[in-house]
């Protein structure tokens, strides 16, 4: 089992371009898609065949104030880059040896090199233009998508803290426990794993169904999983109260299915309820549906809009943990105690690293614990970017501090740094060698985020 998690990891995160040569990599995008090198050799042949029935005295129309057959060569060049677009200026080169060569008529004798030679280096110029913006585009999309998926976080946790602090504020009769509360357990129903275990599928299914239910007065459900065709397996994963058949046909589900929302009866007609009263979806953050939850039975005062919300919320929790459980287990195989959102982050910026080389840090600070350090110590974990995110340890000589930098290059870390020890100077009249505080950095590898934070660790751990 473990053999094929690692399978599928290298399969969706590996880089398509490793252990391929410099000289390898110029045709690498004719491998990928070999359809583009028949389409450049249809589209030239076709516009030669074109031009010969236009003028068959002058077929390349060499006469002419204008090449015309580079004008194609150089569209050819945009579309589909320098590699194909040279291809498109050799079948012009060889068309011209084809029917000039020996030829009888008013045409030219001479093989035209400056002609030739002009269009080639300007296919080639336009080609390279296209090839660097599109691997520019590439990595563009790939810092907005994981910027994205950082404000899609950001979202929901705030949506999190505005929902507890509603509840804090009134005394819900319908329900036993806060939202604070909630999510404390929560956090609790998806633990870290052992190796080789537990690492796909709805995990500890039972215990979060019990705990939703004892939250939000459930008397009655069960967990479907759903397979990636988006179909509903037959077998539940858990299930409470009386297990009822699967009932395909349920409006309530339907509606759930096809919206990929919370739906109850309130959302469907009167005459066409069926078996459940609530469905709600079962995601993780990337949007992919796992599973499904359906409400047999449930206390009439609880089927409030609040607790439908309450619901919802818990169960993004959960779909959430599902997928971050993944990330983490190789950072905690080799440092357990290293916090689990700052593994899950280390590891996806570890992934956007292998797949579109986006530079990422990591920084260690290193503070004695002085009367005077203890103060520094927190003014510089006080100085967080609305990315970074912090790794505090304390140790019996020294408070520790780990951030986690996205995005930011070994410039980015030098003028942190000169951040850092321009605070200490305005605050404190010392700079860092003066209040003893070490520093040090490390840029992420594609390998994998866990392996530079061991090291990072272990290198702070000895100073």
């Amino acid at each position: 089992m473990e053999n094929a998690i690692q399978e599928a990891k290298r399969a969706r995160f590996s880089d398509a371009l490793n252990g391929i040569s410099l000289y390898g990599r110029l045709f690498v995008k004719t491998a990928i898609r070999p359809i583009a090198v028949v389409e450049v050799v249809g589209y030239m042949g076709l516009v030669l065949t074109l031009f010969y029935l236009i003028n068959p005295q002058d077929p390349l129309l060499m006469m002419l104030s204008f090449p015309w057959p580079w004008l194609v060569a150089t569209a050819l060049a945009l579309r589909y880059g320098a590699l194909l677009g040279v291809l498109a200026g050799l079948l012009i080169v060889g068309d011209w040896e084809w029917l000039y060569h020996g030829y009888e008529g008013t045409g030219p004798q001479v093989f035209p090199v400056m002609t030739m030679a002009g269009g080639l280096i300007q296919v080639i110029l336009v080609g390279h233009v296209r090839d660097v913006w599109a691997n520019t585009a590439v990595r563009a999309n790939g810092v907005n998508g994981y910027l994205n998926d950082h404000l899609a976080s950001l979202t929901t946790a705030h949506f999190l803290l505005r929902n507890s602090h509603d509840r804090l504020e009134r005394d819900l009769f319908t329900r036993p426990t806060t939202l604070r509360g909630a999510l404390e357990q929560m956090r609790e129903v998806v633990p870290l794993e052992e190796e080789g275990k537990g690492m796909q599928g709805l995990l500890n299914a039972q215990t979060m169904l019990d705990m939703v239910a004892m939250i939000c007065q459930l008397n009655a459900a069960a967990i479907y999983p759903v397979g990636r065709n988006g179909q509903i397996m037959e077998v539940p994963v858990a299930h409470l109260g009386s297990l009822l058949p699967l009932n395909r046909h349920d409006m309530v589900l339907h509606d759930c299915l096809d919206n990929q929302m919370l739906a109850h009866l309130k959302t469907v007609d009167a005459d066409r309820l069926g078996t459940y009263y609530v469905a709600a979806p079962i995601a993780i953050s990337s949007g992919e549906l796992v599973g499904v939850l359906v409400v047999s039975d449930i206390n009439f005062m609880s089927l409030n809009h609040d607790n439908m919300q309450l619901l919802l919320v818990l169960l993004d929790y959960y779909g959430d943990s599902l997928q971050q459980q993944q990330l983490v287990f190789p950072v905690h195989q080799s440092l357990p105690q290293c916090p689990f959102r700052f593994a899950a982050e280390l590891e996806r910026i570890s992934h956007l690293k292998r797949l579109y080389d986006v530079d990422s840090s990591l920084v260690a600070l290193r503070v004695p614990r002085t009367g005077s350090g203890d103060l520094q110590y927190q003014q510089l974990t006080r100085q967080l970017r609305a990315l970074d995110l912090i790794w505090q340890i304390q140790g019996d000589q020294s408070h520790i501090a780990i951030f986690l930098m996205p995005l930011t290059t070994k410039d980015g870390i030098m003028g942190y740094l000169r951040r850092v020890e321009t605070q200490l100077k305005q605050n404190f009249g010392t700079t860092l060698a003066e209040a003893e505080i070490n520093s040090y950095s490390l840029p992420i590898r594609s390998e994998g985020g866990g392996m530079d934070l061991k090291s990072l660790y272990d290198q702070v751990r000895v100073w």
